[in-house]
């Protein structure tokens, strides 16, 4: 299917979908009329029954419609605007948009509190400039049931795991100053806050490290200017170098790789949005490397 062929295939499904929407507002107003209609008439009927079966009826219908509808406009886009741009950026791309990471996976980030609702979707597994990494979006949820129930959004985004091979740290975490339910360190070994030789990077981001050199080793200037050009996209921004890799969390009011139903397709409009999302990767991944160029440079 070319291009042309897509972009028409998208938009026949965003509208059958706007279509099935109209639907539902009228399936809710419909009970009304008819109970109008027949009270006005002088009718003597079993409205409120006939009314719930049109209600419950029409909404499992139109639900089961507009799920396969989504699914396939899912589909037909990542296979045409994200898995081809992915393998043209990044090495040795695996990628499966209906699963995620593990929710015991993620507790080892190190990034957040973990509730008691989880949902992770979009992975990638792939590798640029020589380091591997993988990603996933990510939602992170408290919910209390009973007569006051109420949801908390521990964290909405998405979620990095980079190796980080040439430097084996204890710990050095970086949350950006409004970054809200943070994960502390657990264990003997307690992580304590550091102050770093920039003063603007410690307005906008606070520092914990179980070891205070660590902090200095892998927050180089150019990777501090990095995290702060990021912070300036994404208002919540979190850190952890933990061991041999560098695990990452970011805030988005919106999924990673994904199509907007609302609007109709701009195939280069979606082509940048889809390279935009990448750069993310690739941004951090190149501060990355000039922390390895530097390593390797000390080590001759």
């Amino acid at each position: 299917m070319g291009a042309h062929e897509v972009v028409q295939k998208l938009e026949e499904l965003r509208k059958k979908r706007l279509l099935y929407s109209k639907l539902s507002l009228l399936i809710v107003f419909m009970p009304i009329i008819i109970m109008f209609v027949t009270s006005m008439l002088g009718i003597d009927t079993s409205a409120p029954f006939l009314c719930m079966f049109i209600v419950v009826g029409g909404v499992i219908i139109i639900s089961t419609k507009n799920g396969k509808i989504t699914a396939e406009y899912k589909k037909l886009y990542k296979e045409n605007f994200v898995v081809s741009l992915l393998n043209e950026v990044f090495d040795n791309v695996q990628y499966d948009y209906e699963r995620g990471f593990e929710q015991r996976y993620v507790g080892d980030f190190g990034l957040t509190r973990l509730g008691n609702r989880f949902r992770s979707e979009d992975y990638l597994r792939a590798s640029y400039k020589g380091i591997n990494f993988e990603q996933s979006d990510v939602v992170i949820q408290y919910h209390t049931s009973g007569k006051n129930s109420h949801t908390t959004t521990y964290f909405r985004g998405r979620m990095f795991a980079f190796e980080f091979p040439y430097k084996n740290v204890s710990s050095v975490q970086v949350f950006s100053e409004k970054y809200p339910y943070r994960a502390g360190i657990t264990g003997n070994n307690r992580a304590k806050p550091v102050s770093m030789e920039s003063d603007l990077f410690n307005k906008e981001f606070d520092v914990y490290s179980v070891e205070a050199m660590d902090a200095f080793y892998v927050l180089t200037p150019q990777m501090m200017e990095k995290i702060q050009s990021i912070k300036q996209r994404y208002n919540h921004v979190a850190m952890n170098f933990k061991g041999n890799r560098l695990y990452m969390g970011i805030w988005t009011s919106r999924d990673s790789f994904d199509g907007d139903m609302s609007r109709a397709i701009n195939y280069v409009e979606e082509r940048e949005a889809t390279l935009k999302d990448a750069s993310v990767i690739t941004g951090i991944i190149d501060a990355l490397g000039m922390m390895k160029a530097e390593s390797d440079k000390n080590n001759l």
